[in-house]
């Protein structure tokens, strides 16, 4: 795994589908393909200047309601 040893539980469908983007995208593996798209999701927190801006960007991007 890229990165560590952290882990994080992801369903089996899921997990599928990352499978297939990454090698059809041409990504070393599926590790490679979720750090870029974390990394993609998370920049558009990075501007945030307090957690209550970070709260209206992510009900914004429909992660929190």
């Amino acid at each position: 795994m890229l990165g560590g040893k952290n882990s994080v539980k992801i369903p089996k469908d899921l997990m599928d589908k990352i499978r297939k983007y990454s090698e059809v995208a041409g990504y070393s593996g599926p590790d490679e393909f979720v750090i870029h798209a974390l990394e993609k999701e998370i920049a558009h927190l990075a501007d945030a200047d307090s957690d209550e801006d970070i709260k209206n960007k992510l009900k914004g991007l429909g992660y929190i309601s």
